[in-house]
């Protein structure tokens, strides 16, 4: 048996002639490979960053919503089509914050999971935090720095374009039981760590 590449361009080539022998066509396998991958470390980073301030990068990612949209509350269904998300996985991670004291739900509907939300004081401070930290220290912020700035051009258009394209073809729709279980294990149950976490100051 074939050892495993363990370095990205040796992996995608093993997996071009692999795939490419099995009659697979092979021209998507490079932007694909390299696109997840690069996400796959840098969601990676941005976690480990947030995770500092108690929250995971998907909880930022809410709160920046909130935090741009205010002092206007936001209803639990756009916030949900816009991080693209389901209205139960937001839910979860909606009640989590809530229950962090960084999120609070306005209006008198007897279900609080239908009242729109806002950001509280401490949910702002902490996502400011959190933005400058992975701006100072966040991998991908510091990597892209080093490219050529006709190249980082050339990189967010081509981004924009598929990120535009791909966003037109989706459409919220709701979890099963199994998959929202999952997807509160895999992102939303705080860590230890998340549990005894302190925000930081900046220096």
């Amino acid at each position: 048996m074939a050892p495993i590449a363990s370095r990205p361009v040796p992996q995608l080539d093993a997996g071009k002639a692999f795939f490419g022998d099995m009659g697979f066509a092979v021209d998507h396998l490079g932007p694909l490979w390299h696109l997840l991958k690069a996400a796959q470390l840098v969601l990676g980073d941005l976690d480990r960053i947030a995770a500092e301030q108690g929250i995971s990068y998907a909880d930022f990612q809410l709160l920046g919503a909130l935090m741009m949209a205010a002092p206007d509350p936001v209803s639990a269904t756009t916030l949900a089509t816009a991080l693209n998300v389901s209205n139960a996985v937001l839910s979860l991670r909606s009640g989590r914050l809530a229950a962090m004291g960084l999120i609070d739900r306005v209006g008198h509907e007897p279900d609080r999971r239908t009242r729109p939300m806002r950001l509280t004081p401490e949910g702002r401070a902490r996502t400011e935090i959190v933005a400058r930290e992975l701006e100072r220290r966040g991998a991908f912020v510091r990597h892209l720095a080093q490219l050529d700035a006709a190249d980082r051009t050339t990189l967010e258009r081509v981004l924009r374009d598929l990120h535009a394209r791909m966003d037109r073809d989706y459409l919220p729709s709701p979890r099963s039981a199994g998959d929202r279980r999952r997807e509160t294990l895999a992102q939303d149950r705080p860590t230890k760590r998340n549990r005894v976490a302190k925000p930081r100051t900046i220096d």
